[in-house]
């Protein structure tokens, strides 16, 4: 009776989990072929879902065929799948921890310490811009920028971004231009614009900075929420630790699809700039 209950009882956490992630995944697919992503990602979206669900699935043929070796392999899957699924949670929880720290928290704080930014750099992470027309994204970054920046009005900022292929001007060339338009003086900005990635990001703005002899007391990073916990981990990674403000998703489907492909860019952070570094 124990046995058939504990059997009834793992077949009913595989099918579960199975389900979860399937879902999870299904979403970010339907997504991803109404453009909202690259439609090769649906290709990987298909590639998990169909790693969650056939072995549930064809369950009693993958019994008879791995014979021995099935309850193991079946026990390890299982686990790391729940671990997954932990994982991904407080990702999601993590992530709505640094959505906190926006410029209205940074100017409260400014204005309750008398704060005025002095010895602080601003570091604005770039996006695709369409021209000198940010996209939605890049815009929500340089509006909560330029917020900050007019609530510390002696600190400096550093817009930060290459030019893509699919880009006519450096990403930081259009944020630069974007923030004068709204009234942040050209002087305290500074342009890096040779960075094709977040680490690239850091690392040249890291190099900006000592080659006009700046030396920050505090840095604090300005991009989209999702991003922000690989920004945190990459700036102390190379020796350029940052604060963040957090800037919104232009929708909440957007918002979705980058937390699916953010959580993948960051456990690819772990295992490429972390430990290989």
């Amino acid at each position: 009776m124990k046995t058939e209950l504990s059997i009834k009882l793992n077949k009913a956490i595989d099918v579960a989990a199975a389900a979860i992630v399937s879902l999870y995944y299904f979403v970010y697919l339907v997504l991803c072929l109404a453009g909202y992503d690259l439609r090769i990602m649906s290709l990987f979206a298909l590639a998990v879902m169909a790693v969650m669900i056939l072995p549930v699935v064809f369950r009693k043929k993958l019994k008879t065929k791995l014979g021995g070796a099935y309850f193991p392999l079946k026990l390890i899957f299982t686990i790391l799948t729940i671990l997954y699924i932990i994982s991904v949670v407080i990702f999601w929880c993590y992530i709505g921890l640094d959505a906190r720290r926006d410029a209205a928290s940074y100017a409260a704080a400014a204005e309750s310490f008398h704060d005025d930014g002095s010895g602080t750099v601003v570091v604005v992470f770039g996006c695709h811009t369409d021209g000198y027309t940010p996209g939605p994204t890049l815009k929500l970054r340089l509006d909560e920028a330029a917020e900050l920046l007019e609530a510390l009005p002696d600190a400096i900022c550093v817009v930060s971004g290459g030019q893509g292929s699919n880009e006519t001007v450096a990403e930081a060339v259009s944020m630069k231009a974007y923030l004068e338009e709204v009234g942040i003086d050209a002087e305290r900005i500074y342009a890096e614009d040779e960075s094709h990635s977040t680490s690239e990001n850091i690392r040249f703005t890291k190099e900006l900075l000592i080659k006009n002899s700046i030396e920050p007391v505090r840095v604090i990073g300005v991009s989209t929420a999702f991003h922000l916990p690989r920004i945190e981990v990459l700036s102390r990674v190379y020796d350029l630790p940052m604060e963040v403000c957090a800037a919104k998703s232009p929708d909440n489907l957007s918002y979705y699809v980058s937390m699916v492909r953010e959580y993948l860019s960051f456990i690819k952070l772990l295992l490429v700039d972390v430990i290989l570094n």
